[in-house]
């Protein structure tokens, strides 16, 4: 059953990853398409940070680091679908190298090419999955060796079963000081939201369209913050451009936006960073957290700029543990309360005072009947 379940979640993986592949688009028209860019302000998040110093894992299908909007900004990776091994730069699918344009893509000319949020920035590929799917197994694995390449942030922009393996990896990776960024994924293609953005501790994003209302996304009580998910063109294999849909590309997104706050602020754990994304996100949707789009919507400029008070502990998991610890009701409590008495209709106030009176007037005449007896013989 198990085996079976894992099969069943490898599959909606792939499938996920294969709808979320950058179609074909022309090259000369990738940075006008790129409305996300000037829907969050990145041109301005830019004039305070792009980015520099900060290194951002890429777990995914490799990333093509010979791509002209790339060049230079991918480090050598490990491939772990290779046995012999391998850098992470062959990529089959197209899907990393996507997702590596939109963190760090820094284009070429003057305004061509796919531009990334955080084009200062260095990527690390890790290359765990292929066109057929997500290999399980090696995600845990793939967040390890990234944290243990001093990464910053890792972008998990894929499916996992939810295993211990799994979530040892992400606690690995968050008690070394990294920023664990994944997607929700689309949906109705799970019951729930699946690993990682489930984990506590994970950023779950979860994907909007031009207007800002929640698109091609799933919803639920992890999710964390919402970004840009719709018509997405970026960078792909064989030096070729892409038009992507789906959570994979707002988690990429958000991964850039957080390379920016820990250029800008390399002195903040990863705790303050994460608060720092949640505290000035766009509100969205109810008032506070919400199923749909978490804090709300990331908002660049005001979290490289705007005051924010520190915390002593990554906000997330504070959260998390707050639920969990909250005592479960009593069975008394758990009852529900009964409903509030109403006053008794006079009928029966009257009724009770006749049987009064009754009952009197029996009583009287036997203690009468007791006394002409007790007189009679006596």
């Amino acid at each position: 059953m198990a085996r079976r379940r894992a099969q069943l979640v490898a599959t909606v993986s792939a499938l996920t990853m294969l709808l979320s592949t950058p179609a074909p688009a022309k090259a000369d028209n990738v940075r006008d398409g790129q409305w996300f860019l000037s829907k969050l302000r990145i041109r301005e998040a830019h004039a305070t940070s792009i980015g520099t110093g900060v290194t951002v894992a890429v777990v995914d299908s490799g990333v093509d680091g010979r791509h002209v909007d790339l060049v230079g900004s991918v480090l050598p990776g490990i491939d772990l679908t290779n046995p012999g091994g391998g850098d992470g730069w062959i990529d089959r699918d197209g899907h990393g190298t996507a997702m590596a344009s939109l963190v760090a893509g820094h284009g070429h000319g003057s305004a061509e090419g796919a531009l990334g949020v955080a084009p200062g920035a260095k990527i690390l590929p890790i290359r765990q999955a292929t066109a057929s799917g997500v290999d399980e197994g090696k995600t845990a694995d793939s967040i390890r060796l990234a944290t243990d390449q001093g990464v910053k942030v890792i972008n998990l922009s894929l499916h996992s079963g939810d295993t211990p393996k799994l979530r040892q990896a992400v606690a690995y990776a968050l008690r070394r000081d990294v920023v664990v960024v994944a997607a929700v994924g689309v949906p109705g293609g799970l019951r729930k939201i699946p690993a990682p953005a489930r984990i506590p501790g994970v950023v779950a994003v979860s994907g909007v369209d031009k207007n800002g209302n929640l698109a091609v996304s799933a919803a639920g009580p992890e999710v964390v913050i919402a970004a840009p998910a719709t018509d997405i063109p970026s960078a792909t294999k064989n030096g070729g451009y892409g038009l992507g849909t789906g959570t994979s590309a707002a988690t990429a997104i958000v991964s850039g936006v957080v390379a920016l706050i820990r250029s800008k602020y390399p002195d903040l754990d990863a705790a303050n960073v994460i608060n720092r994304l949640i505290t000035t996100a766009d509100d969205k949707g109810p008032p506070g957290r919400d199923q749909q789009y978490g804090f709300g919507i990331v908002n660049p400029v005001r979290a490289l700029t705007a005051d924010v008070p520190r915390v002593d502990r990554n906000p997330l998991l504070a959260i998390a543990a707050q639920s969990s610890s909250s005592p479960a009701p009593s069975p008394s409590r758990a009852m529900p309360s009964a409903a509030p008495s109403e006053p008794d209709p006079p009928w029966i106030w009257l009724g009770a005072g006749i049987a009064v009176l009754v009952a009197a007037g029996a009583i009287a005449w036997l203690l009468l009947r007791t006394r002409a007896r007790t007189r009679i013989s006596g």
